[in-house]
């Protein structure tokens, strides 16, 4: 049996696949993963692979930051095998659904750029993930983009992540003493300036994201995806209509935009890593 999990600021979401089929959700915030991991692997001694779709930045096994989530053992995959008779592969979430969401559309050059609790892409091309010598291609949350009167996760004050995540709107909501919860279509509506505020500069920093991804990238594939977006998919309109105004115009051409249609694409490109593990997990 093999466990897949995908971890993000809000959910821990696992399932099995094998003989005996487990899965679920639990809030990531209130469960530490490597308390997790080593009660399911003692629950379940079957599990010999495990494959984690992980919301930060990994590399070789190691997590090497987490902005929007606590971290006990940043080396990760050697504190797991070194315990329990299992293989662990580590992968970056916005990775895997870029995997999942390739496989999905059938598309060699895709990108998915995903807003949920952070901002972050999954570059395809050929086939095959775009890592970086680090493993940190994709962070596009984190380019530089506009001052900000608070910190991200991260340490620095200007990412675009301060801006097109929910969790950065909701810095903005506590900054301008705005009341109620982080809903992107109520504050484009609300008779308070700075909610609009904050809605317009949530989709100005989106399409800069957008921007820059098709710009350096040339995908054949944009694809929108996290909680932000799902649950406000009107924001594929204007992004269209006014993506020609930030990208590069030859880049566009050919361009396909989408919303995602797969309810849980990280889960899903962790599985692939699974199917693929026994020949090369980024292939």
């Amino acid at each position: 049996m093999r466990l897949a999990i995908d971890i993000g600021g809000t959910w821990l979401r696992y399932e099995t696949v094998g003989e005996e089929e487990l899965c679920g959700k639990i809030p990531s915030q209130e469960n530490d993963l490597v308390d997790f991991l080593e009660t399911t692997l003692r629950e379940h001694p079957e599990i010999d692979a495990v494959a984690i779709s992980f919301a930060g930045q990994v590399h070789d096994g190691t997590i090497l930051s987490a902005p929007n989530l606590r971290v006990r053992e940043p080396d990760l995959r050697d504190y797991i095998e070194s315990r329990y008779p299992v293989r662990l592969l580590l992968e970056n979430d916005l990775n895997c659904a870029a995997l999942a969401e390739a496989l999905y559309w059938d598309s060699s050059y895709l990108c998915a750029l995903y807003s949920g609790s952070g901002l972050g892409a999954g570059l395809v091309e050929e086939g095959r993930l775009i890592h970086g010598f680090r493993s940190l291609a994709g962070e596009i949350g984190h380019l530089p983009y506009r001052e900000a009167p608070f910190a991200c996760g991260c340490g620095k004050r200007n990412c675009l992540e301060l801006y097109a995540s929910g969790s950065g709107m909701a810095k903005w909501m506590h900054h301008f003493g705005c009341d109620g919860s982080v809903d992107l279509a109520a504050m484009r509506d609300s008779d308070d300036p700075h909610c609009r505020q904050i809605a317009e500069g949530y989709l100005d920093a989106l399409l800069h994201a957008a921007a820059d991804l098709v710009t350096l990238c040339n995908p054949r594939h944009l694809i929108l995806g996290g909680g932000v977006i799902a649950h406000n998919p009107w924001i594929l309109a204007p992004l269209k209509e006014r993506l020609s105004d930030y990208a590069l115009a030859a880049s566009l051409e050919g361009l396909t935009i989408e919303l995602s249609r797969l309810e849980e694409a990280s889960l899903e490109g962790a599985k692939l890593l699974l199917d693929r593990m026994d020949t090369s997990p980024f292939a």
